[in-house]
Formats: structure tokens, C-alpha cells, sequence
């Protein structure tokens, strides 16, 4: 019963920290166009 429970717990963390790393990954992609831009210089 024990290794079950390990099992299931290991599985939801591989999904969780894929789906994190996923989240990410789509967050860098949108935010690249915007760092990219220069910005106007403060005088």
C-alpha cells in the first residue's frame, strides 16, 4: 500500500512540475517579444 501511495504522489509531482515547466516556457515565449523592444531613454 505504501509503494502505491509513493507512486501516485511521485506521478502527481512529475505532472505538476511539467506542467509548471510547460507554464513557464509559454511565459518566457509572450514576455520575449516585450525585452526585446528597446525602451525610450529617461532624460
Amino acid at each position: 500500500m505504501r509503494k502505491l501511495n509513493a507512486g501516485l504522489m511521485a506521478l502527481a509531482l512529475a505532472l505538476s512540475s511539467a506542467t509548471a515547466v510547460a507554464c513557464s516556457a509559454e511565459k518566457a515565449k509572450d514576455g520575449q517579444a516585450e525585452m526585446s523592444t528597446p525602451s525610450k531613454p529617461k532624460s
